[in-house]
């Protein structure tokens, strides 16, 4: 019916590309922190490493509910078309959550190696042979903790850059339909990327610096998280409001068809939506806080304020709530502006 607007792509999408973004700054931050100080930042690492892989698994499952014959996804998995956003993309999805989730065993404690978890199989069950061949297997051996923790550093290195290109790609993934002017925007894979970082960041924050800054770890363990923490926190905040004005320029330097799709958010209904809550909300807060916690240390070179978990807290919050609604009003607006621009 002409002047009806249909949402195929509903919030279930929005949740997708906002849990696959944190999935990848989680592992990309997680793995620089490895790189910066091993023996410093292991805390960092290690919650980022048992971060990475869960949202992903779970946005991939409400990806798969949202589609009209989920039961045909797998298909995705054994074809490779070069030419298909959607096809490169749910391979590099393999590859990302195969080795993120090689990277969080590779953090477990050692109580949970594959040789302990084999040993806690009943007795009974060894009547099987594929539970005997399971036990004897010399790949099994193989996978002990002194084996593997050689090549954490190489799993982190391969990591960073497919956790990148999963950050870009829940923009390519959008910005390829030519036809949606609020998505064709150079500037929309850069700014879910540098979103990515920046919730990737604040979910080890969540855990390191406000569930755990409640007793879980030592004061001195806490700064240490807290002060690399929020600098990376400081500088994304920062590059998120410089992709923020790029995507908006690139939105009115762009067609006439673009143009009216920016009115959806510079004095259209999802203005609030974007300048209140995501902008708002989502990073001019938590920038001020950030300010706030490291202002004394740079400026007058003091040391950090005593950590209070609740402003982690606070600013935690407003960065996973603020890249949630940029996602929803990323997907909700690109789908109206087509029908504005015809």
């Amino acid at each position: 019916m002409e002047g009806t607007i249909f949402v195929f792509w509903n919030w279930s999408v929005a949740l997708y590309l906002f849990v696959a973004g944190v999935s990848a700054g989680a592992f990309a931050i997680s793995a620089l922190a490895h790189f910066i100080g091993q023996e410093k930042y292991q805390n960092i690492s290690r919650i980022g490493a048992y971060i990475a892989p869960f949202p992903l698994i779970f946005g991939i499952l409400c990806l798969i509910y949202d589609l009209e014959r989920p039961a045909l996804f797998w298909k995705l998995l054994v074809t490779l078309q070069i030419h298909s956003v959607m096809s490169l993309g749910s391979w590099l999805l393999l590859i990302f959550s195969l080795l993120s989730f090689l990277y969080f065993y590779l953090w477990l404690p050692e109580r949970f190696e594959l040789m302990n978890l084999v040993k806690l199989i009943p007795p009974k069950w060894e009547k099987a042979k594929i539970i005997r061949a399971i036990k004897s297997s010399p790949i099994l051996k193989r996978l002990r903790r002194e084996n593997l923790n050689g090549i954490r550093g190489w799993v982190a290195l391969a990591g960073i850059p497919v956790s990148l290109l999963v950050g870009i790609y829940t923009g390519v993934l959008l910005g390829a339909l030519v036809a949606r002017p609020f998505w064709n925007n150079p500037m929309l894979p850069m700014l879910f990327l540098v979103s990515a970082l920046k919730t990737g960041t604040a979910s080890i924050c969540l855990v390191g610096c406000f569930i755990k800054g409640f007793g879980g770890m030592t004061r001195e363990e806490v700064e240490t998280n807290k002060f690399l923490v929020h600098s990376i926190d400081f500088v994304l905040m920062i590059l998120s409001i410089i992709a923020v004005l790029l995507f908006i320029f690139g939105l009115y330097a762009s067609p006439r068809s673009s143009v009216e799709a920016a009115q959806l958010i510079m004095g259209g209904e999802f203005t609030f939506l974007f300048w209140g809550l995501v902008v708002g909300l989502g990073i001019l807060f938590p920038l001020a806080l950030e300010v706030y916690e490291l202002i004394p240390h740079f400026i007058k070179h003091a040391a950090l304020r005593e950590h209070n978990p609740w402003i982690s807290g606070a600013v935690t919050g407003s960065v996973l709530f603020g890249g949630f609604l940029l996602r929803y009003v990323v997907v909700y607006a690109g789908q109206i502006a087509q029908v504005i621009a015809s």
